[in-house]
């Protein structure tokens, strides 16, 4: 259920006039147990509250009819991480300013970046396992550009439609590392019609002024009914190093109240930040299996088991120069308002 009130919108300031602001938001409580087992080294188990992946966060949303067939929209996002007691540490929702016409749709902010979105499309895991987005085998280019999920100082320019269900966006990060070296370039194509949806996102980032590094991932999935089959390829590129090829296949079955999710990727290597100016390789093969059940306790309330399993890198650090196992197991409640 959404809740409005009323509230003084940035004209108000000078023109004294009155706009609808829209709340909404999320909290997410559970538990999270990770084992994370380094080759010849014994395994390390922790237990936290588990609230990461933005699920945790109020937005204050204002929609305004300029008239003309313009329309602004904006919104600020505010994350509190249950457990560390910290804001925008998850770095998921956005927070922005747009203008939308005839001429197709501008943002400005931290806007998620088409990586995260292509990934969450095509990923049957969802938004529940953070890891899938940072360092997960099922898309080696989750570290191009300093933030994969929400890019700070962002433009985004989505083009008319002029095919029904295709959306055409380039986004670019403007100055997001402190040398004004980032340059970050966004393209994505997103099409969907009835049970099929699509698309393709590719990304280039530059380390430093001299080096770039590249992603492209291309998702797939269809509703068949009793199931939704998903399906994502992915390819990365840092800069004088091997190219890194992943795939991945999910399944979503509802079944009443309750959904079963299934999800497996594997790839070919992985590319890893090894300084905060420079990425590298590793050659070590992974792979990840993702198990998830849901059940409904109301219309804005949801329980989750999670079970997530990575071989080959360690979910839990930066370097994968080494072979390594990590796991873990989550129960979730995330109530929407």
């Amino acid at each position: 259920m959404k809740k409005t009130l009323v509230a003084l919108a940035a004209i108000a300031a000078t023109t004294g006039a009155m706009a609808q602001a829209t709340i909404t938001g999320s909290i997410q409580a559970g538990t999270n147990s990770t084992s994370t087992v380094a080759a010849g080294a014994a395994a390390v188990n922790t237990q936290t509250i588990e609230d990461s992946n933005g699920n945790t966060v109020f937005n204050i949303g204002v929609s305004e009819d300029l008239g003309d067939g313009m329309t602004f929209k904006g919104n600020i996002a505010v994350e509190m991480g249950l457990s560390s007691q910290s804001f925008g540490a998850n770095g998921v929702n956005e927070t922005y300013a747009g203008l939308s016409g005839g001429f197709g749709g501008i943002k400005v902010g931290a806007l998620q970046t088409p990586q995260f979105l292509a990934i969450a499309n095509g990923d049957a895991s969802g938004l529940l396992i953070s890891s899938v987005f940072y360092n997960n085998n099922t898309h080696q280019g989750g570290t191009i550009g300093s933030n994969v999920l929400l890019q700070t100082k962002s433009f985004q320019y989505t083009l008319p439609t002029f095919v029904d269900g295709l959306s055409l966006k380039y986004q670019t990060g403007l100055g997001a590392q402190s040398d004004n070296t980032s340059d970050a370039q966004n393209y994505a194509a997103d099409f969907k019609s009835g049970a099929l949806a699509a698309g393709i996102a590719y990304s280039t980032y530059k380390q430093t002024s001299s080096t770039t590094d590249s992603a492209t991932t291309y998702y797939g999935s269809y509703n068949f009914g009793p199931a939704t089959v998903k399906a994502m390829w992915g390819n990365a590129q840092t800069a004088g190093a091997a190219t890194v090829n992943s795939t991945s296949m999910g399944v979503v079955v509802p079944m009443g109240a309750a959904t079963f999710m299934y999800n497996h990727g594997s790839s070919d290597g992985r590319v890893y930040n090894a300084t905060s100016t420079a990425s590298a390789v590793s050659a070590i093969d992974a792979a990840g299996d993702f198990v998830g059940m849901s059940y409904s306790l109301s219309k804005r309330t949801t329980a989750y088991a999670i079970y997530y399993k990575e071989t080959g890198s360690n979910g839990g650090v930066t370097s994968f120069a080494t072979n390594s196992n990590w796991a873990t197991t989550r129960f979730l409640v995330i109530h929407g308002f």
